[in-house]
């Protein structure tokens, strides 16, 4: 029987886009071949890209002395006679995928290929539709029929995941879909607590609060609304000994888990809750990876698609937080992974926004909230800024 092989080229600012095809028609072939543009950054995608592929197919053939080799993307010669050599001996060759490599390279490669071959299919891939797009007359596209998780993905760009914050009951969704329901009433709520408590984001615990009803109702919340936001909590577990007392109100906030998620945790676990009702192929929240300092609090995956969310929550919003989620984007595929940053606040100011559109990031303010499902939807199908 004769080895089936594909070959897959790799350049750009990015490997989803070569992985993506690659998985698309891993159970048909028996060897990879890779041609790479000449720099070291995609010989650590070639190696990403092998460890992930053999995660899935353990018995794939790829030997880094005869099927890798790198040459200079803008000399036709030496691409046409690097393709001629990796594909010597080779007599069925399926598939060839030319996504994101310059375009020099891809002529180079396609007329050889075109000469030699008469069956194979080569292809480009266009990670917006989460499509493979034949590069043939008459053919149609090809809708992605693989999936990454979050992981597969993190390892794809070099890292590993060393911490996954999950673990929290059912209660603690329902708590924050609660908070979002009424977020105009909730949010006001607990910025008083939080002040109450230092305006940390964490506190010794267990602790005891006795605030003054009017420390509220001068921001506008009635009796009614007061009353029933504390009822709630207390029925979520989130406080416990919830009393009235001569215009006190006062309870007890027993762990420190508690406190974070009322402090702020309640938007990534809404944001998380979200994610997972629209069906992605894989959602993490809490995610760290190794050799990067900072926290992404949702990680959304989707047909090799990727989609991080930065949620605040309380205080002024400061622009250097679009630097950071900037930052983390670009260790995880630069352009062709998609930002969010979620905050709780209503009004977002125009420069701000400004500066986020300037960094290609979407900002979701309080008012939208409640849309939640609706906005990560679309933009991991159809985003504002379109991976390129």
């Amino acid at each position: 029987m004769l080895e089936r092989v594909m070959l897959v080229l790799i350049g750009g600012r990015s490997g989803v886009p070569a992985i993506a095809g690659v998985l698309q028609f891993l159970d048909q072939v028996d060897r990879i071949k890779f041609l790479l543009c000449r720099e070291e950054q995609y010989l650590h995608f070639q190696k990403n890209i092998e460890k992930v592929i053999k995660q899935e197919r353990e018995n794939l053939v790829c030997d880094n002395e005869t099927d890798v080799i790198s040459v200079d993307p803008n000399k036709f010669d030496e691409v046409y006679i690097a393709v001629q050599k990796l594909c010597q001996g080779v007599e069925e060759l399926k598939y060839v995928n030319l996504s994101t490599v310059p375009q020099s390279m891809a002529f180079s490669v396609y007329s050889y290929i075109l000469e030699k071959y008469k069956d194979v299919l080569v292809f480009t891939v266009n990670t917006d539709q989460s499509q493979i797009i034949p590069l043939v007359f008459g053919k149609q596209a090809i809708p992605f029929n693989k999936r990454l998780s979050v992981e597969n993905y993190i390892a794809l760009c070099g890292f590993n995941i060393f911490k996954k914050v999950i673990n929290f009951e059912n209660n603690l969704e329902n708590t924050a879909k609660y908070i979002v329901d009424c977020i105009q009433v909730s949010s006001k709520i607990i910025s008083v607590i939080r002040s109450k408590a230092g305006g940390g984001d964490s506190i010794k615990a267990p602790r005891g609060f006795s605030i003054d009803e009017k420390d509220f109702i001068k921001l506008g919340i009635l009796i009614n609304e007061l009353e029933q936001f504390f009822i709630e909590l207390e029925k979520f577990s989130i406080i416990h000994n919830l009393q009235k007392q001569n215009n006190l109100i006062k309870f007890r906030i027993e762990t420190k888990e508690n406190y974070a998620f009322l402090a702020g945790d309640w938007l990534e676990v809404f944001v998380y809750s979200s994610a997972k009702q629209c069906s992605f192929d894989s959602v993490e929240m809490g995610v760290e990876i190794d050799n990067y300092r900072g926290e992404i609090d949702v990680f959304c995956l989707n047909s090799a698609n990727a989609m991080i969310c930065e949620c605040k929550t309380g205080g002024k919003l400061d622009a250097d937080d679009l630097s950071v989620i900037s930052s983390k984007a670009e260790k995880l595929g630069g352009n062709y992974c998609v930002k969010l940053f979620i905050t709780s606040e209503s009004d977002v100011g125009e420069e701000f926004l400004n500066k986020a559109k300037n960094n290609r990031v979407v900002v979701v303010s309080g008012n939208e909230l409640t849309r939640m499902n609706d906005i990560l939807a679309k933009e991991m199908q159809f985003p504002t800024y379109p991976r390129r």
